[in-house]
């Protein structure tokens, strides 16, 4: 059984392809509702919470290795031969790592947002020794609504971006620390062309860490992926712009050659 809260957001077909579906650090499972709901007729859709975030315990020590095999463990919760998995930033990580640890299992990944590397122990332990001398994750707000959301979005009339500052806001430090070691000690870059799984690598258009460019680059490496862009998106395209999200996940899953059992 995992450790890792889970919800499934529609079972009305207990036969449909089953669709994992991870966050990004510091937020919830919740995050994906725009995106859920609109691919819950087709699938069975499951969100999930890293460790220490939302519903989900802390586990110190957890490597992205580990967060990957709970993915698995939630599928075996469901009964699922096969899955599709979805994720964003250390989801993206998840989905990469995924495709490597368990091919057998999948259907596909969808890479939104992230990398096979996300720079190493010191920009993590600099990041891990900001969070505990501040406390709390709500004096790291501001500058992250820069980074996560293209320029406009946020004066929109759309409460889907203050609900996901607001979760970042409330998340145990403690739990996004853990989450930063394992963020620290990931590095696939010599794995990353041994994927053979279908990938889908899915870029946001303003994203200034993860950039299109690099996403490209990513996508060039593992033979027959597929490369989109969101356009009018920073880092959380899922939340920006849902209901684009929703189609290429649909088309992706949808066209692929494996299938759920």
């Amino acid at each position: 059984m995992t450790a890792l809260a889970h919800t499934l957001v529609n079972d009305a077909d207990p036969t449909a392809p089953l669709l994992i579906l991870g966050p990004s650090l510091g937020t919830h499972g919740s995050q994906w509702a725009g995106v859920a709901y609109r691919l819950a007729d087709d699938f069975r859709v499951v969100t999930v919470d890293l460790p220490g975030h939302g519903r989900s315990p802390r586990m110190p020590d957890v490597t992205i290795d580990d967060l990957a095999d709970e993915i698995v463990a939630i599928a075996d919760e469901y009964g699922a031969k096969t899955f599709g998995f979805a994720g964003v930033s250390i989801s993206g990580a998840i989905a990469l790592t995924l495709a490597l640890r368990a091919p057998e299992r999948l259907r596909g990944v969808v890479a939104l947002c992230t990398g096979p590397y996300f720079g190493g122990p010191e920009r993590w332990e600099e990041k891990i020794g900001d969070v505990r001398a501040a406390g709390s994750l709500r004096p790291f707000v501001p500058d992250t609504a820069d980074r996560w959301f293209a320029a406009g979005f946020l004066d929109e009339d759309d409460s889907s971006g203050p609900i996901v500052l607001e979760q970042l806001a409330q998340t145990d430090p403690d739990g996004y620390i853990d989450c930063c070691g394992a963020l620290a000690r990931y590095d696939i870059r010599d794995r990353i062309a041994g994927i053979e799984v279908p990938v889908l690598f899915l870029a946001g258009s303003q994203d200034p860490g993860n950039t299109p460019e690099a996403m490209r680059e990513l996508h060039e490496q593992v033979d027959g992926s597929r490369f989109a862009v969101v356009p009018d998106s920073a880092h959380l395209p899922l939340v920006e712009h849902p209901e684009l999200v929703a189609d290429h996940l649909s088309g992706f899953f949808t066209t692929s050659d494996a299938t759920d059992g």
